[in-house]
C-alpha cells in the first residue's frame, strides 16, 4: 500500500511540474520571440542607416527645385549649394523632435557660420506657416517637398535629418537626428574654420 501510495504520489508532482512548465513556456515564450525580433529589426535598421550614410558622404546633391512654402519668397533648388559650405535641415511641423533641432538652428543662423537652408518634408503650406510664425524661421530659403521625393532621392529615412554640403555641392556630413552645439562643435565647425577646404569628408563618430 505505502509503495503504490507513493508512486501515485510521485506522478501526481509530476504532473503538476509539467502543466506548471508548459504554463510557463507559454507566457514567456511569446515575449521571448517578440523581444528577438524587435532586436534583430532595430540591428537591421541601425545597420541599413550606417550603410546609407556611408554611401552618401562624398556624393554629389542631386539635382532638384522646389517651390517656396507658404508666405516665402524663394523656394530651394541644388544650385543654392554652390560656392559655400551649406547646412541642410530635413524637417516637419508634425515631427516632434524637429522642434529640438529647430531650436539649435536658431541660435546657429543668428551666428552666421554658415547659411542654413530647409527642405520641408511633407508638410500642409498652413501647418508649417504657423509653425514657423510660432517658432521663427532659422532658414535662408526653405523648399516645400510636398510629395518628399526630394528627401527620398536624398536617401531620408527619418527626421530630423542633417545635411553638411561644400562648395563643389557634395554631401561631407549627415546626420539622422536633433542636433545640438556639443556636437556641431565637434563635427562641422571643423568644416568652417578650415575655410571650406573639401579634402576631408567628415562623418559622425558613431559611423567611423
Amino acid at each position: 500500500m505505502g509503495s503504490h501510495h507513493s508512486i501515485h504520489l510521485h506522478h501526481h508532482v509530476s504532473k503538476q511540474a509539467d502543466t506548471k512548465h508548459k504554463k510557463y513556456v507559454e507566457t514567456y515564450l511569446p515575449v521571448l520571440i517578440i523581444l528577438v525580433l524587435i532586436i534583430v529589426l532595430f540591428g537591421s535598421y541601425n545597420f541599413l542607416n550606417i550603410r546609407e550614410i556611408n554611401t552618401t558622404i562624398g556624393t554629389n546633391t542631386p539635382e532638384f527645385s522646389l517651390p517656396p512654402v507658404e508666405g516665402e519668397l524663394s523656394g530651394l533648388n541644388s544650385g543654392d549649394f554652390k560656392g559655400q559650405v551649406s547646412l541642410i535641415s530635413v524637417f516637419a511641423s508634425w515631427c516632434d523632435e524637429c522642434q529640438e533641432n529647430h531650436t539649435f538652428l536658431l541660435e546657429l543662423s543668428q551666428q552666421q557660420l554658415l547659411p542654413v537652408y530647409g527642405l520641408n518634408y511633407k508638410d500642409s503650406p498652413q501647418d508649417v506657416r504657423l509653425w514657423l510664425d510660432r517658432h521663427g524661421n532659422p532658414y535662408k530659403k526653405i523648399g516645400a517637398d510636398m510629395n518628399g521625393d526630394v528627401a527620398a532621392n536624398w536617401g531620408v529615412y527619418g527626421l530630423p535629418e542633417i545635411f553638411v554640403i561644400n562648395a563643389n555641392g557634395q554631401v561631407i556630413y549627415r546626420h539622422m537626428g536633433s542636433i545640438n552645439a556639443e556636437r556641431f562643435n565637434r563635427d562641422i565647425l571643423p568644416l568652417i574654420t578650415k575655410n571650406g577646404r573639401q579634402d576631408e569628408h567628415i562623418y559622425p563618430p558613431e559611423y567611423k
